[in-house]
């Protein structure tokens, strides 16, 4: 397919001849034409796949629309580079002075597009000969599909879909977990890619039996690309108390690996542990780490997955992973196929071709997920089902999941294509930040922002966010992590998926893996990822063609090559977690960049030279404390989104001239002026860290001139109190509020902004209770309560309170014993969170008269589970999911506790 390749191109095109209209002065036509002829051909692209599966000479017509679009692409660029920078920079007699040389570059671009029309007419002569048809179908360029129908979107954190795993989660908890084995044992879950090893460790991990027999749980993922030193730190993480963490981690980053093993050896020891380590893909792997885990009278755990069989040689019992039976993948296959419908049932005309269709999936979970996603879109139509298994039969034979994977590949629209390729960039097994992939996509240009008669104009990050719930939707991204407000955070790919994100990105958009001792030339790449230090491995390659590079190894660079400002037509460069201290004065040469990560890179200074990047969107510094930043943030008037930790600057940062910015997390008090609620007016989040000596009514009343805030984090010190926060109100267009400080006492709720949906308060440490205050909150939809915020013993929710709320989370409220919860109080809420409050001795009495309840999750202790599978088993017994999760704790009550929760696990509930 070359479907990505042309949508990069159209998206360039179109941007030359929207926003760089005063350039093109009489080739605009020609411009305009050879992006609605491309656009003409992507059409043809899917039957010209179909058909070209056995017919060389269509493959060749594909690889012919490839080649063009890319040197379509190639030629608005190099035009933009010539002619815009030194417009920018010069004044008027300046810009008089090279205009002949821009008129040189107009001609050129003609002459260059003229070339690319005719061949491209001899390319539709001959899709004409080889009979290949405008398909159509798919999604427009909102992202909403073409039948008009609103998105159905998935309860990714409600329904795992688990089938046939049932008797594996039985045996390996009694042979693994529960089997007095002394000392440390080892158990590992073998069996092929797709077949749902991870998925059947993480039911185990969770399991009650897991949770109230161990001291402690940690869960790793090794991947192909072993990293030792990643992988003790990911587990040390899960392992220390959250104060202890900044200290642990800056000792392991000064230490050699045998100091770092040690560490997490003195971590387990005394200690009864369960260890998960997930993705073992060689011996060499498990036999690094093994000495890191104590081997003592604990009767430990240690539970390894692998798709190798040599694995099992270090195990105790080895869990050989089976495929499903029929009956049981057609089971999976009706969840996933017609997750809309409650009952999960196909239509009796669509019954032989879906039996047919599974039964081609040889069992292979993997493979019935995301077919059964794919099939999602078809509705009920008999001849896109038929279409589908006529797909899966012409792979018929094949021993690989590949090829079935790539087929739900083929049947996504060009616009989820182009996206779903940029998920190779990321490591193998990587938790993907949403807000990350999102910026990403809109820096390659993938985002198409187009009003629609009749509708509002929406945002790029609303239809890039939509084009990912098509991803999750189909089953080709997970969801890791969702928001309190039900917005996914985070999520990751499956290592099959991530390797045919990989596979049709080289085929397509020239991307190119760089590893370790690699002599590949990287001239006629566009994407680039590097597995290597930076130093050795882009030292002496020049190409003018790099689009994206991202820096995924392990290492350290003292300083960026000068030689880097070859890549001058780059506008994605990302080094996160790859530590880099300084950035070369040569970034200035860059200014084609629109993306620039450097987050958690030990960066110390950014130089003065960041201010000629003026196409620059997007600038994440974030994880840097303590970074140098100079005054030239005022420069970059494109840039969209500013992420930052606590920095320093000599002066306080000019930003009057960002008229674009929409993000800025964060600033110091010391940085922001009033001034800037007027100058900022796209600014719709902001995060800003209050200084000692802050007003905060003379903040508020300046950030109520900002007329497009919606989303306001105030961070302050934990030792001291801040003072009244009564100037909230003047906020009256603001719907979400983050307070992350020590406070006095709150507001009344008429001084709260009148059209607040969601509030969290974190470690603010209130004595009183705030229930009082909350519940009268009109338009509050999500509470979030974290971290001591509230250090009472008791807290009462009266009658009609939050008359509109549909979450509400406690989480880690360590004093919290009693929820008293009045008649007719929440009667919207669709979702109780109570985690981390150890002292809470029972539920509300009240909850089993709430129908709108609809999930509960409960971090809980024996004492309380035991109880509620006796006396207070009807307060739960009615809401449809429910999730216990026994605290890590010991005693006489464990076995009865056992008892308890295995009741109510996961939504399963005692009939009273």
């Amino acid at each position: 397919m070359a479907e990505a390749a042309v949508s990069f191109a159209v998206e360039t095109l179109g941007n030359l001849a929207i926003q760089k209209v005063a350039f093109l002065q009489g080739v605009e036509g020609q411009v305009n034409w050879l992006k609605d002829e491309l656009k003409r051909m992507q059409s043809f692209l899917k039957d010209a796949a179909e058909k070209g599966a056995d017919d060389e000479r269509i493959r060749n017509w594909i690889s012919d629309i490839r080649e063009l679009a890319q040197e379509a692409e190639d030629v608005v660029d190099a035009f933009l580079l010539n002619v815009e920078n030194p417009r920018r920079s010069r004044g008027l007699l300046g810009r008089c002075a090279c205009f002949p040389q821009h008129i040189y570059h107009l001609d050129r671009l003609g002459q260059e597009i003229e070339s690319i029309r005719v061949r491209l007419q001899a390319i539709d002569v001959s899709r004409q000969r080889y009979g290949i048809q405008d398909l159509g179908g798919g999604m427009n360029l909102s992202g909403r599909s073409e039948d008009g129908g609103k998105r159905q979107l998935t309860p990714w954190q409600k329904d795992k879909h688990l089938v046939g795993l049932e008797r594996d989660v039985e045996k390996l908890i009694e042979r693994a977990v529960l089997e007095k084995w002394e000392g440390l044992s080892v158990a590992t879950i073998v069996g092929m890619g797709g077949i749902g090893k991870s998925t059947l460790a993480r039911e185990v991990y969770n399991h009650a039996a897991v949770a109230t027999r161990f001291d402690c749980r940690a869960w790793a993922v090794v991947s192909r690309e072993f990293n030792p030193r990643e992988i003790i730190k990911s587990l040390m993480l899960q392992l220390v108390k959250q104060e202890k963490q900044r200290e642990m981690l800056e000792i392991m980053e000064k230490s050699d690996l045998q100091n770092v093993k040690n560490m997490l050896h003195q971590e387990l020891e005394g200690k009864r542990y369960f260890v998960v380590v997930d993705d073992v893909w060689q011996d060499e792997a498990w036999e690094s780490l093994a000495p890191a885990f104590p081997d003592e009278d604990k009767a430990s755990r240690l539970l390894l997955t692998s798709r190798i069989q040599g694995i099992a040689k270090y195990a105790r019992y080895n869990h050989k992973m089976n495929f499903l039976n029929l009956d049981e993948s057609w089971e999976l296959f009706l969840k996933k196929a017609f997750i809309d419908n409650i009952n999960s049932k196909c239509p009796q005309h669509l019954e032989d071709i879906g039996r047919a269709i599974v039964e081609k999936c040889d069992g292979l979970p993997l493979a019935i997920t995301v077919v059964g996603g794919l099939l999602v879109k078809k509705r009920a139509s008999m001849s896109e089902w038929q279409k589908v298994l006529k797909g899966l039969e012409s792979h018929s034979g094949s021993s690989e999941i590949l090829p079935t994977l790539e087929l739900s590949y083929h049947e996504l629209p060009p616009q989820l294509k182009s996206c779903f390729l940029c998920l190779g960039f990321f490591k193998e097994d990587s938790i993907i930040r949403v807000s990350k992939l999102v910026n990403l996509w809109i820096a390659q240009g993938l985002i198409q922002q187009e009003g629609i008669e009749g509708e509002e104009k929406i945002t790029r990050e609303e239809i890039a966010t939509s084009y990912l719930d098509e991803l999750i939707n189909r089953n080709m991204v997970q969801v890791k992590e969702m928001s309190t407000s039900d917005r996914v955070k985070t999520c990751y790919v499956h290592d099959l998926l991530h390797d045919l994100s990989i596979k049709k990105a080289k085929e397509e958009i020239s991307f190119e893996i760089l590893r370790e001792g690699s002599s590949r030339s990287l001239d006629k790449a566009r994407h680039l990822a590097v597995y290597c230090s930076a130093e050795r491995s882009i030292s002496g390659n020049s190409n003018t063609r790099l689009r994206s590079l991202f820096i995924r190894g392990v290492g350290i660079a003292d300083e960026i090559p000068s030689y880097w400002k070859s890549f001058g037509r780059l506008r994605v460069l990302d080094f996160e977690d790859f530590e880099v201290t300084n950035l070369p004065d040569s970034i200035r040469a860059l200014t084609w960049l629109r993306y620039l990560g450097l987050r958690n890179t030990s960066m110390k200074e950014l130089p003065m030279s960041l201010g000629c990047l003026k196409n620059l969107e997007v600038l994440d510094i974030a994880k840097n404390n303590g970074i140098e930043v100079p005054n030239v943030i005022w420069k970059l008037a494109k840039l969209r989104c500013l992420y930052m930790s606590q920095i320093k600057c000599k002066l306080p940062l000019r930003m009057d001239t960002l008229k674009n910015l929409q993000t800025l997390k964060y600033i110091p008090s010391h940085n922001w002026s009033p001034e800037h609620a007027t100058q900022l007016t796209s600014l719709y989040i902001l995060s800003i860290d209050l200084g000692e000596n802050l007003d905060i009514g003379e903040l508020c009343t300046s950030l109520a001139k900002m007329e497009n805030l919606v989303s306001l984090r105030l961070i302050g010190s934990m030792e001291r109190n801040v003072r009244s926060l009564d100037q909230l109100a003047n906020l009256n267009r603001l719907s979400k509020l983050k307070i992350n400080y020590r406070v006095g006492k709150l507001p009344s709720a008429s001084n709260f902004p009148p059209y607040l949906s969601y509030l969290k308060l974190y470690s603010s440490f209130l004595r009183e209770d705030p229930m009082p205050v909350l519940q009268q909150l009109p338009q509050l939809l999500y509470l979030n309560l974290v971290l001591d915020s509230y250090v009472g013993h008791e807290m009462v929710i009266s009658r009609d309170g939050f008359p509109r709320l549909r979450v509400l989370s406690l989480n880690s409220l360590s004093m919290l014993k009693n929820i008293q919860l009045e008649r007719s109080a929440m009667l919207e809420l669709n979702r109780l969170e109570i985690i981390g409050c150890p002292l809470l001795e029972s539920l509300p009495e009240e909850l089993r008269f709430m129908t709108n309840l609809k999930e509960l999750k409960l971090e809980t202790t024996p004492q309380l589970a035991s109880k509620l599978q006796g006396v207070n088993s009807h307060i739960i017994s009615n809401i449809p999911s429910v999730e216990l999760i026994i605290s890590e704790w010991h005693g006489p009550s464990t076995e009865l506790a056992l008892t308890a929760a295995l009741l109510f696990i996961r939504g399963i509930h005692k009939e009273d």
